[in-house]
């Protein structure tokens, strides 16, 4: 299926001919799944976070995170078409001159369309679309031609149409009290509130390349906003998914996607391969969000934040302690340490410890020790879509892991009992306990990676994606699942989303 043009082609775009026959060999083979056996729960995967907790290690971040530096990072590239989808259907299958509007909005299946238009007046964005359709001075026999046209403008407008551009980009979240609209300034300034006091504000966006110009235009406009003391201490930084991780696809499960040329079609391989993006920085912490997890004035989510960088920190230097300890080789250090493996990661190695002598169960539990380490928030399951925290079979072990539903075996039927839910709110180590980077690419798990299938022009492709970030990509690091507040969780997965953030 790989041609000599095609190897030629992979040398002159540097393309790694072995990972794309790897890509290839998993397309083609059965699609492996995990062996999941069974959900995360409090007090066995979860740990609960009470109030009294989380004043505890927020007062512990403040007091030491002046020792430490963090960036902010915030996979920003998504577009916003998807919240749209249902608007665009609108105007693709309904004629204000011939159909009628009142039996388009009584069928169920523009259920999605009706709840827009009964709240349209209460978007953000309803005075800026309706005043662009009012100065282009057309006439609008009735309410379904102005509908039509607005959502025209909504979507297409060369200045205002939003379909095309990044969802962190667009002015979805103002209303009376909020000096800030977009995604993006949220980001920002949660990211001031969050390292106020302590370290520099870094915060870092992965975007499409073909959008900087509108996040730059969008960061000088914030930068007038700012105060002087903010602007100051603020550094937003960019950087682009790495083609080199692009994957291949199979149309109809045989042959390699092509284009119109012939040529191999790449596609991007998922938000896996943004783990070498991180691997660049240089701090000691990363706090990683969704771009549209994020809402004005939530001071909650922020103190949440700190609470979970304050339990990192504590359990690091806990750690750190017991690495030190373990060095001394005595039966006091390995009690203390499975003591500690059990309370912290909900992992008893009392029986993987039995049959070893004295110089490998010390050397197991460096081992073990021996990783990046992550905390992560988690929230009462509520149907929302996406992945949970999971006991899965790893290399014969069992591993606590944050699971997509895509990963599972259909037939397993755990996702469904699943009490919590994956917000992608946490708190990643990049510094090992002598102070030097992790090697990332070490630590994760390769054979995650993520079959799925699609429809693309009308016929069915099959993708390959990367282990996910949160997922594979941080397959081998040790893990701390918190509780938090449902309250501290935002997602805008259609435009209709918005109107809750003002609930």
């Amino acid at each position: 299926m790989i041609t000599k043009e095609d190897l030629a082609y992979f040398h002159e775009i540097k393309k790694n001919t072995v990972l794309i026959q790897h890509q290839l060999i998993s397309l083609k083979s059965k699609e492996a799944r995990l062996l999941v056996q069974k959900p995360a729960t409090l007090g066995n995967g979860i740990h609960e976070f009470p109030l009294d907790q989380q004043d505890h290690y927020r007062n512990y971040f403040e007091q030491h995170g002046s020792q430490i530096s963090a960036i902010k990072f915030v996979p920003a590239s998504g577009l916003a078409s998807r919240m749209f989808y249902f608007l665009r259907d609108f105007l693709l299958n309904f004629d204000p001159d011939q159909d009628n509007f009142e039996t388009y909005l009584a069928n169920e299946l523009n259920h999605e369309f009706c709840y827009f238009i009964q709240h349209i007046e209460k978007f953000s964005f309803y005075d800026l679309i309706k005043n662009k359709v009012i100065e282009e001075g057309q006439t609008h026999k009735n309410h379904a031609a102005f509908i039509y046209n607005f959502i025209q403008v909504l979507l297409d407008d060369a200045a205002l149409g939003m379909e095309g551009k990044a969802k962190a980009l667009l002015p979805l979240y103002s209303n009376s009290k909020a000096a800030y609209d977009s995604a993006f300034e949220l980001q920002i300034i949660e990211a001031l509130q969050l390292f106020s006091g302590i370290t520099k504000t870094k915060v870092h966006f992965t975007i499409d390349a073909d959008q900087l110009p509108h996040f730059i235009a969008l960061e000088n406009k914030l930068s007038e906003k700012l105060s002087k003391v903010d602007s100051e201490r603020l550094q937003i930084e960019y950087s682009f998914q790495d083609s080199k991780t692009d994957s291949i696809a199979l149309l109809n499960n045989k042959t390699i996607l092509r284009d119109i040329e012939g040529k191999i079609e790449f596609r991007k391989s998922g938000h896996g391969a943004l783990i070498d993006n991180i691997q660049r920085f240089k701090t000691d912490l990363v706090f990683i969000k969704t771009v549209d997890n994020v809402k004005p004035n939530d001071r909650g989510s922020v103190n949440v934040q700190k609470a979970m960088g304050g339990l990192y920190l504590e359990r690091f230097n806990q750690i750190k302690s017991l690495l030190n300890q373990l060095q001394n080789a005595t039966a006091t250090s390995i009690n203390q340490s499975t003591d500690f493996i059990k309370s912290c990661f909900h992992i008893d190695l009392t029986s993987k410890l039995k049959g070893l002598d004295f110089e490998e169960q010390i050397q197991r539990l460096i081992d073990f020790f021996n990783r990046p380490l992550r905390v992560c928030g988690m929230i009462t399951n509520e149907g929302k879509p996406g992945g949970g925290p999971f006991w899965i079979e790893q290399n014969g072990e069992t591993a606590l892991q944050i699971v997509e539903s895509s990963e599972l075996q259909a037939s397993q039927g755990v996702l469904p009992d699943a009490l919590f839910f994956n917000p992608v709110n946490m708190v990643c180590g990049l510094k090992d306990f002598e102070d030097n980077t992790w090697e990332l690419d070490r630590y994760k798990d390769s054979g995650r990676s993520i079959i799925s299938e699609k429809i693309q022009m009308g016929q069915p492709i099959k993708t390959f994606e990367l282990p996910g970030l949160w997922n594979g990509s941080m397959g081998y690091w040790n893990s701390i699942f918190v509780e938090i507040p449902t309250a501290t969780f935002r997602s805008l997965k259609t435009i209709n989303d918005c109107l809750e953030q003002k609930k």
